[in-house]
């Protein structure tokens, strides 16, 4: 009896030897296949580039490295130069040099020479002067013909770079695998005391071994993109993983199949399966309290995990139960399918005690699975919250959080929501989106929102079918009446697609069809960064298309509720301490109607709170030569007792805002000598200043040294 219990213990360890040698073998064989051959490689990289994600990611950098290198201006119109590169695509000329450019990439990788991962599109330039020439002669003249483009440059860890090496060296690593699969396999049935009880084991270990390889993969997956935090390139990146690996998923899925239907072979000739059986008893041992403590503290820390994954990883839990459910469809299946074919009658399986040692082990278990589960959330889920971009102090220096709010400056963006980097974006005022502006240091944020309607396109309709005179003389202020006029007559050929949801509220400047995000979507962005930067005080100021009770609904929606100041607002400004102390470190202003009191927390701009320089300046030199800032700070909208003071510091050349101008009347002369002009003139500290394309010059220089002087 003792050698028969332990040639069954010897089998069962081979069993699952067999199983995991056979997966690996698996795994290796497809690597060698889809990664170490040079043309499969290729072939599965022009796979990915049919992909529209793929398409765009590499149209906007190339674009962004290529075109917008030449003519920095040309930013505003950004979509259409993405739209016009992203077409080369599937042109053989471009095919051509990309293929080349992988086939450089998978030497660099296996060839042991570097660890940098660089593909570069060689003399991209040539190809695409011919499709810019058609939108810009001049331009087309800038691009140099032999320049050559960084699409994706990486430095994977030096482990992974020698790992893959490795594998690759290792020829005919897989028929080594599969011969031991075979070996150990054979030696399970050889040495198991009921052979028909081993094939059943080893049918199962291969099915687990399967399942456990496709949900791994699945994981996998979802932290590899969750990582990338831009959403373009989250989509290429699925992209290119799904052209290399999805066919390996298929492959685990099988195998995984190929065990269930061997254990289900094996089973039909021990006994029937019932599939009631398994799921009540599961549902009973999830449902009942047992009544032992230590088994009642086991089970409550194996549902919190459970609870804990599902909420962090719901999509791969979910593609784990319905290949469980398949897995264990199929294996019923198959084992009533065999059963016909036998006459065997099914030999009862007596019932065992549970070994002590049990216990132990599913504790042990349960440790592991809680440390495992907690360092897959902290470090391998993409988290509502952003890192942290302070350290200390108020708004990244101690020195402010005893000055009230309008003791202090404050960096600030015109149009934030126009940003490049938001696609589909025209005329953009910003490179970058909100979240990105709020991480490099902006605090003060001047929004546009509207209603819009989102169209089978997936552009967004604006809604202007309460538009009144006085929006309609604000329209036409900064776009002129004839183009006001034709704006309206052309917008729905613009967009000429039905509308599929009801009027939401977008950010927009002017009109959605030229760019918009949703605001409650960005509200959110906000809130997560101030969840994640306790000491951080902003700014808000909407220039309201929109009733002022649908913007709070979306504030409350969102979650920014919880930290927006609700407080007394000034004089007496509350200190930065006191602000962030109450919990409310946003202030919302509005434009023209917060509610007229209704919403405590929202409060009218230029009322009696800010007062504010002009804004329509249409040559860098009315900001930068002396003669001319004594106009330039002459008081426009707000009265001449309020606290705040806005300066606001851009140059107007409405469609197509230029970098240039930027680059003119950001610097830190340009900025410092108007500043220090208007505080004169209006006897008044600067608070926020805003400006158009905030990378360029050196406003985070200026307003510290505004910081640090008073």
């Amino acid at each position: 009896m003792a050698a028969a219990k332990g040639r069954g213990a010897v089998s069962l360890v081979l069993a699952i030897l067999a199983a995991i040698a056979l997966l690996g073998a698996l795994v290796t064989e497809y690597a060698s296949q889809a990664l170490f051959d040079s043309d499969n490689f290729s072939n599965r990289a022009a796979t990915a580039l049919s992909d529209e994600a793929v398409d765009a990611e590499i149209g906007r950098r190339v674009t962004d490295d290529l075109i917008l290198h030449a003519e920095r201006d040309l930013v505003a119109a950004r979509p259409i130069l993405e739209e016009v590169v992203s077409g080369l695509v599937s042109s053989g000329a471009f095919q051509s040099l990309f293929r080349s450019a992988v086939r450089d990439v998978h030497r660099s990788i296996f060839s042991g020479d570097q660890n940098t991962v660089t593909l570069t599109l060689a003399d991209l330039g040539a190809a695409i002067r011919g499709a810019v020439e058609a939108l810009n002669p001049q331009l087309a003249k800038k691009i140099p013909g032999g320049t050559n483009v960084d699409v994706l440059e990486s430095n994977p860890p030096d482990i992974l770079v020698d790992l893959v090496q490795a594998a690759e060296d290792l020829e005919h690593l897989e028929l080594v695998l599969l011969l031991a699969a075979l070996i150990a396999g054979g030696l399970a049935l050889w040495l198991a005391p009921d052979r028909r009880v081993a094939l059943l084991r080893l049918g199962l270990a291969v099915a687990a071994c399967g399942a456990v390889g496709a949900v791994a993969y699945s994981v996998g997956r979802s932290i590899g993109l969750d990582a990338i935090a831009q959403t373009q390139p989250r989509d290429a990146a699925a992209a290119i993983w799904d052209a290399y690996l999805n066919d390996l998923r298929t492959a685990l899925l099988v195998l995984a199949g190929v065990g269930a239907v061997t254990a289900a072979a094996a089973s039909s000739l021990l006994r029937p399966v019932d599939i009631q059986v398994p799921l009540r008893r599961a549902w009973e041992l999830v449902a009942t309290v047992p009544e032992r403590r230590s088994r009642q503290a086991l089970r409550g820390v194996l549902l919190l995990v459970a609870g804990i994954v599902v909420i962090a990883e719901h999509e791969w839990v979910i593609d784990f139960v319905f290949i469980a459910i398949g897995l264990y469809i199929a294996y019923a299946g198959a084992s009533e399918l065999m059963r016909l074919s036998t006459d065997v009658t099914p030999a009862p399986i007596a019932e065992r005690a549970r070994p002590w040692w049990r216990t132990g082990v599913i504790a042990g278990i349960a440790v592991v699975a809680v440390l495992g589960a907690g360092a897959f959330v902290s470090f391998g889920v993409a988290t509502d919250d952003e890192d942290p971009a302070t350290s200390g102090g108020c708004n990244g220096d101690a020195a402010l959080c005893e000055r009230s709010l309008d003791e202090i400056a404050i960096p600030a963006t015109h149009n934030a929501m126009s940003a490049a980097d938001n696609p589909g974006w025209l005329f953009a005022q910003q490179d970058r989106t909100i979240g990105d502006q709020l991480t490099d240091g902006i605090r003060g944020l001047l929004i546009d929102s509207h209603y819009g309607q989102k169209t089978e396109s997936g552009a967004v309709k604006t809604d202007l079918s309460e538009i009144d005179s006085s929006e309609r003389e604000a329209y036409a202020a900064e776009l002129g009446e004839e183009a006001l006029d034709a704006a309206l007559r052309t917008r729905d050929r613009i967009v000429d697609s039905p509308t599929v949801e009801d009027r939401q509220i977008y950010l927009c400047h002017r009109f959605c069809e030229l760019g918009a995000i949703p605001l409650e979507e960005t509200l959110r962005e906000i809130r997560n960064f101030v969840a994640a930067n306790p000491n951080e005080v902003l700014v808000i100021v909407n220039e309201d298309y929109v009733s002022p009770e649908d913007f709070a609904a979306a504030v409350e929606k969102s979650g920014l509720i919880d930290y927006v100041y609700k407080g007394p607002v000034g004089p007496p400004w509350p200190t930065l301490e006191e602000m962030i102390d109450s919990g409310g470190r946003v202030l919302m202003l509005a434009e023209t109607d917060a509610g007229d009191g209704s919403i405590p927390w929202y409060h009218l701009a230029y009322d009696e709170l800010v007062q504010e320089t002009p804004y329509s300046f249409k040559k860098p030199a009315a900001l930068t030569e002396p003669k001319r800032l004594k106009a330039s700070c002459k008081r426009n909208r707000g009265p001449e007792d309020a606290s705040l003071f806005l300066i606001n510091h851009w140059i107007d050349t409405s469609p197509a805002p230029k970098p240039s101008n930027a680059a003119k009347v950001n610097t830190r002369e340009a900025l410092s000598n108007r500043i220090a002009k208007c505080q004169r003139q209006r006897a008044l500290d600067a608070n926020l200043i805003a400006v158009d394309f905030y990378e360029e010059g050196d406003l985070f220089g200026v307003v510290d040294d505004l910081n640090r002087a008073r």
